[in-house]
């Protein structure tokens, strides 16, 4: 094999930018995408929010607003009823193809338990898939006191397995444990934070260059090890307490021994040594699979002088993929996620 010789102008040419999406479905879905319109996010993102409920969405902010079912509900939203959701959303099903087309990355945010949310979201990541996107949700499981909604938020789940790449579960029966006596407004922003912060950490690690550099070809090639994920993120100057704060994080508690896959995407000040580095990939490894796949990535940033950030997405967990695997017989989603959120 002879070498290949490229030229200046080769090198400077730039490959088609990524067209990632962030999609909110229903109004807990759409709530996520107006705090990540708040955040901030790199130009390239577009966040697209669709709910059954007019003046729920006429009050989110996104780049674009998508009003279904009005021949059906009136603009009212669909009374917590799935079917009038998935109803709504079949008869959309053009305009939320257009919206969609030419994505790449699609994360689809929502709050699992309700009509239009859990009805519309397996639509929209199956429109997703069909036109070639990798889909990740990011799914919010409804508290044990609202009564009805665990088995229509199952109901839900069931569907969304079979039409992603992978399911990020979050229950909201944890920030009773965290911020019970916070007021009902700010603590539902601790769960949109963390939502926010996992879209736009993954979004940065594989659209921002690094060190390491780590691309969209790696998170496809993590997310192909397996259906059920989940995300750690944390900051530290000590790469140990790092790591431990990443798993012990109370809103993403879970135990990932044998998990088949990671992407790990470590950022630190100019003191980030390699050793340092390697300590935190040989604990992260330690709770791994001995045949798992481990890609990861190291950037530089002054702004995180004396600091350590991680944030990784961890595929193939042996312990939550056996509790989905049981989802065809439990009664309670509540039996699944209440153990963990993630």
């Amino acid at each position: 094999m002879g070498w290949e010789y490229v030229t200046e102008d080769d090198l400077s040419g730039s490959v088609r930018d990524l067209r990632i999406v962030i999609v909110g479905c229903g109004g807990g879905g759409c709530n996520s995408v107006h705090r990540l319109n708040s955040m901030g996010l790199e130009e390239s993102v577009e966040t697209i929010a669709i709910n059954t409920d007019r003046p729920h969405l006429s009050h989110i902010k996104a780049h674009k607003r998508l009003l279904i079912g009005q021949g059906i509900t009136n603009g009212t939203g669909s009374g917590g009823n799935p079917d009038v959701g998935k109803a709504c959303a079949i008869n959309a099903e053009p305009e939320i193809t257009k919206v969609l087309q030419g994505a790449d990355l699609t994360f689809i945010t929502v709050g699992l338990g309700g009509g239009t949310g859990t009805g519309l979201a397996p639509i929209v990541a199956e429109v997703a898939r069909r036109l070639g996107s990798v889909v990740i949700i990011i799914a919010t499981t409804p508290f044990e006191v609202e009564l009805g909604r665990p088995k229509v938020a199952l109901r839900g789940l069931r569907e969304l397995r079979g039409v992603s790449d992978t399911i990020l579960l979050l229950d909201n029966n944890r920030l009773l444990d965290m911020v019970s006596n916070l007021p009902v407004q700010q603590a539902f922003m601790v769960m949109d934070q963390l939502i926010s912060e996992m879209v736009k950490g993954i979004i940065e690690v594989i659209t921002k260059p690094s060190l390491i550099n780590l691309d969209f070809a790696d998170l496809k090639t993590i997310l192909g090890h397996g259906g059920i994920s989940t995300v750690l993120y944390a900051e530290n100057s000590d790469p140990e307490a790092l790591v431990r704060d990443a798993l012990n994080n109370p809103l993403l508690e879970i135990d990932i021994a044998g998990a088949t896959g990671a992407l790990v995407h470590i950022t630190g000040g100019d003191n980030l040594t390699l050793k340092r580095v390697n300590k935190i990939m040989e604990r992260i490894n330690s709770y791994m699979d001995d045949s798992a796949r481990v890609i990861f990535g190291a950037k530089v940033d002054p702004e995180f002088e004396g600091n350590i950030r991680m944030l990784a997405v961890v595929t193939g967990i042996a312990e939550l993929a056996e509790d989905c695997d049981r989802l065809d017989i439990v009664e309670d989603i509540g039996e699944v996620v209440n153990k963990y959120s993630t």
